[in-house]
């Protein structure tokens, strides 16, 4: 096994032709070669119709981030809130990850990814080098997202970029799994209702937080604005809540199986999660709040949800309303009345 083989491939360009050398005239069927390498245009290079080595690959494993409840055993003596604001900002990597400790997250967080000197401070720009040498109409568009520009003449517009130009660059991230591309649950892949959003987490915040505010952070004027560091862990969390409904309907634990679950939204109307069951015409409707919740405030986040949901067009479904919360009062009742409420306290009991 070679790991770090991307590495070979940029010292010596003649790496890929030696390498078909290697398993055409050397290795026999006592030998099993296994490449790995984290540049991920450069390894996928290699099954490239063009390249020496095509058609000699066996099988192939794209390596994801771990999930959420993977984090969480991890810092299973620390409190899941702090487990929640760690992974909306390292996501599942865990060279990010383990760099907390989670005692005191705010002081931590300001030493490992606010600090000049620490390794976090200009880890995305080397990774973007590393991959797509020149960077800047990339830093453009990945700082437009994350400042909530989603659709492409937003996101156009804010970077300087023409609208015609996009497409390119927006492919290139989406291979790379730092852009993701989203369309309403209900509509079509070939929807012009399309939305990008930034998929890795540490990149989102680092262009949120790190990047604007670097000429502060180097003169030692910065001060973290609280408020929204708060605002974009909602965000992130609504990523976490769909991850901990996958896993309740794996082990049946829903009103129904769905087969698909993503967001929905029209105008300026949007909700956070949508459960579908096309073959069984039901969908679950819900909300995802990282607040403390009382019971009237959950009442009334539930009634919005219901109203909203007649704008999705599915009249003859079987609609179910749920909520996730970072805390919730009344989830008896609540459920008494066949409402699907979950906050953290279900989640460490998944977790368990």
């Amino acid at each position: 096994m070679i790991d770090e083989f991307s590495y070979l491939l940029l010292a010596d360009k003649n790496t890929p032709a030696v390498f078909q050398y290697v398993i055409d005239e050397i290795l026999d069927e006592r030998f099993f070669l296994i490449l790995s390498g984290s540049l991920v245009g450069l390894m996928e290079g290699l099954m490239g119709y063009t390249n020496p080595l095509y058609g000699r690959r066996t099988a192939q494993l794209k390596l994801k981030p771990l999930n959420f409840f993977h984090v969480a055993e991890y810092f299973k003596e620390r409190p899941l809130g702090t487990v929640v604001k760690i992974y909306s900002v390292t996501g599942g990597i865990p060279m990010y990850f383990k760099l907390f400790k989670g005692e005191n997250f705010e002081e931590e967080l300001l030493r490992l990814a606010f600090s000049p000197t620490s390794i976090l401070y200009e880890e995305p720009e080397f990774i973007l080098r590393e991959e797509l040498g020149d960077v800047h109409r990339y830093y453009l568009i990945l700082e437009a997202i994350a400042f909530g520009k989603h659709r492409v003449s937003e996101i156009a517009q804010f970077a300087g970029i023409e609208a015609k130009d996009m497409p390119k660059y927006l492919r290139t991230l989406i291979s790379l799994d730092l852009v993701k591309r989203e369309i309403p649950i209900t509509e079509s892949e070939r929807s012009k209702k399309a939305r990008y959003y930034i998929k890795d987490n540490f990149f989102h915040f680092w262009f949120r937080f790190v990047k604007p505010n670097r000429g502060r952070i180097e003169i030692g004027t910065f001060e973290m604005d609280w408020n929204a560091f708060n605002a974009y862990v909602g965000r992130a969390f609504e990523e976490m809540a769909k991850e901990f409904l996958i896993e309740l309907n794996k082990r049946g634990k829903l009103p129904f199986k769905f087969e698909r679950i993503g967001r929905w939204w029209h105008k300026n109307e949007e909700i956070d999660l949508v459960a579908l069951n096309e073959r069984e015409k039901k969908v679950l409707f819900v909300e995802v709040k990282w607040k403390e919740l009382n019971e009237r405030k959950a009442r009334g986040i539930l009634k919005d949800l219901e109203m909203k949901s007649e704008l999705v067009g599915l009249n003859e479904w079987e609609k179910f309303y749920g909520l996730v919360a970072k805390s919730l009062e009344g989830k008896g009742e609540l459920r008494a009345e066949g409402f699907s409420v979950w906050d953290l306290g279900d989640f460490k009991r998944l977790i368990g």
